[in-house]
């Protein structure tokens, strides 16, 4: 079953990339894809793209069989929530609790905070070790304690497909074989995932199609060693 699918696709270039001129791509149950590129831009380009945060010049996006509208950002906030989003550029609100920026979602699309945590989420922050820090304000927090708050909150969105960009700087090493571990359970559930890496280790283990971004261009292929 195809989840999403980019036809045509023509994104303008953002900082030192080339931006894409009508690529195609598409992304199934239990595909797993590593990006190869000669353009770390283009790269975070082509995230952001697959995460609806970037605007088309040209061509259709379809979630689900079903075009989206980028004509008014509120059309996109259903799909947003399907999406979890794991990189450089995800962001917290600074003047609310960590406990809020996790529960983010839920305060878009329900308009309340569920301040009690349902069990996933309390193993998710005594696993990566934040839960007495969920009412500090986030202005108060170290990078790292944010990066996982980010990362709780895509998670347990419980994403019809994942996006990662550098999962190997997004945490402390001693916290990175909790995320590894729970990737695996992704997996299971064949859930899909698309990821920029460097850590050959992470690419060995989890890629099985590799994306590669060259000049402007898309294409994918089956998983070289």
């Amino acid at each position: 079953m195809t989840i999403c699918e980019l036809s045509d696709y023509k994104l303008a270039p953002e900082g030192s990339g080339n931006g894409f001129n009508k690529i195609c791509f598409a992304l199934s149950a239990g595909d797993v894809c590593s990006i190869k590129t000669d353009s770390a831009a283009d790269a975070r380009l082509f995230l952001r793209a697959l995460a609806t945060l970037t605007k088309p010049v040209e061509g259709e996006y379809y979630f689900n069989g079903v075009p989206l509208d980028f004509s008014d950002y509120r059309n996109l906030l259903p799909v947003k929530r399907k999406i979890g989003y794991i990189a450089s550029d995800s962001g917290v609100i600074s003047n609310r609790t960590l406990r809020e920026n996790i529960f983010l979602t839920s305060y878009y699309f329900e308009d309340s905070i569920p301040f009690e945590l349902k069990e996933r989420t309390k193993k998710l922050c005594r696993h990566f070790k934040i839960e007495k820090k969920l009412d500090f304000p986030s202005a108060e927090l170290n990078q790292l304690d944010l990066r996982i708050a980010i990362t709780i909150r895509e998670l347990i969105k419980s994403p019809e497909f994942l996006i990662l960009e550098c999962p190997e700087d997004f945490m402390e090493h001693h916290k990175y074989h909790i995320f590894i571990d729970i990737l695996d359970s992704f997996l299971m559930e064949e859930i899909p995932i698309v990821f920029l890496s460097y850590d050959l280790n992470f690419i060995h283990k989890f890629s099985k199609k590799t994306i590669l971004i060259t000049d402007g261009s898309l294409t994918t292929v089956p998983k070289t060693t």
